[in-house]
């Protein structure tokens, strides 16, 4: 099954990075429910929405990080800029 990634995360059992937006697929129930319960990704009983709803809810999702993160301008970006923004953001966070 295909979850949407609400945070930047890399797989401890693949090793693949994952950032905001992407696709994580996976048929362990148990590493999804983790991974939920976490906030990396979106919970099960969330994945039944439409996909307009999906796409409303990462938009809210990633204004409040950017919020969070104190990004100038948030309000106005898409999710493509949001996306980059947040991870822009939490590397220079990381960096310091």
């Amino acid at each position: 099954m295909k979850y949407k990634v609400l945070k930047s995360f890399i797989d401890s059992v693949t090793g693949i990075g994952f950032n905001i937006g992407n696709t994580f697929e996976s048929t362990d129930s148990e590493r999804v429910s983790y991974l939920a319960s976490k906030g990396y990704i979106y919970k099960p009983e969330e994945q039944k929405q439409t996909k307009e709803n999906q796409d409303e809810i990462v938009l809210d999702e990633l204004k409040a990080k950017a919020k969070e993160l104190s990004i100038k301008g948030y309000t106005k970006m898409s999710e493509e800029e949001l996306t980059a923004a947040i991870d822009a953001a939490e590397a220079e966070k990381a960096s310091e």
